[in-house]
């Protein structure tokens, strides 16, 4: 029996359908970025934008050269969901995931693990995938940055009570081991303008960068009182970052703002209506 794969929604509108064009567009916006892989550090994550490659591919190509040459067991993708309603944490149970650069292995035992020893917040749900642009995005990425060999472990985070993060951070606390890899997909701001979004993000940044959960909690509720014009929410993926904080606080990883940009960066971009991108990198430092 052929195994169960998760097709790609978004190929040919977020990024290419040729294997050919696909290729040589990731390549270059990897070559526009300086590589960023300091000595003396193993990445652990990063956090990446998912918008189209015309927008943010350039953003998150940053990070992506920071994972040149790393050995990567199994990649916890995770982010908000952005097209299906549902309770709790979805892992997709599909065998596989394809992209027009091949296909990738979904590690199934991991997946079921994590269903068993957590079932009262973990379920599994191909349709809560299904549709989801945000973690498909980054898959053209890893198998162009990562020799293969990889797995991943898509995660999706439905309607969730606040410390949802929390208990996602335990959760993978408990199988993540040093050979992986967390993604967290995210956007910044939506939909201010590009001054806003500017000043905006660079202090979701600063946040993002001290592990400040607290302050970065505060800093979205003064915002918004603040009444910003078009600006809806700070970022789209709340429990993805906060995940991702909680995770870096517990095994103390240390954080670098690679790159920020908005989409009024863009030649063809309205500077009226934007939306933010940024991409960081989680370190273990040796000495």
């Amino acid at each position: 029996m052929a195994p169960s794969t998760r097709h790609p929604a978004f190929s040919g509108s977020f990024y290419p359908s040729d294997p050919n064009e696909l290729t040589a567009l990731i390549a270059a916006l990897l070559e526009s970025r300086p590589e960023k892989k300091p000595e003396k550090r193993k990445i652990r994550a990063i956090m990446v934008p998912h918008a189209g490659y015309s927008y943010s591919g350039d953003v998150a190509a940053v990070a992506y050269n920071a994972l040149s040459n790393c050995t990567v067991q199994t990649i916890f993708l995770i982010g908000n969901a952005h097209s299906a309603l549902f309770e709790g944490i979805a892992l997709d149970e599909n065998e596989t995931w394809t992209s027009p650069l091949g296909n990738v292995p979904v590690n199934t035992a991991l997946v079921r693990k994590l269903h068993e020893r957590y079932p009262e917040f973990v379920q599994l749900s191909k349709r809560a995938h299904l549709s989801d642009h945000i973690l498909e995005v980054q898959l053209p990425f890893l198998q162009h940055s990562l020799e293969p060999g990889f797995s991943i472990v898509p995660l999706l985070f439905g309607n969730n009570p606040p410390e949802i993060y929390d208990t996602c951070a335990t959760i993978l606390s408990s199988v993540l081991q040093t050979g992986d890899l967390v993604i967290a997909s995210t956007d910044l701001s939506h939909y201010p303008s590009f001054h806003n979004a500017n000043v905006v993000d660079s202090r979701t940044l600063e946040y993002i960068a001290r592990k400040d959960i607290n302050g970065l909690e505060k800093h979205v509720q003064r915002t918004l009182m603040q009444n910003i014009p078009r600006e809806e929410t700070l970022f789209c993926g709340p429990d993805t970052i906060k995940t991702l904080l909680q995770l870096a606080k517990r095994f103390g990883w240390t954080t670098e703002v690679l790159c920020y940009a908005n989409s009024g960066n863009k030649s063809f971009g309205d500077r009226e209506t934007v939306v933010g991108y940024g991409s960081v990198a989680f370190f273990d430092v040796f000495t």
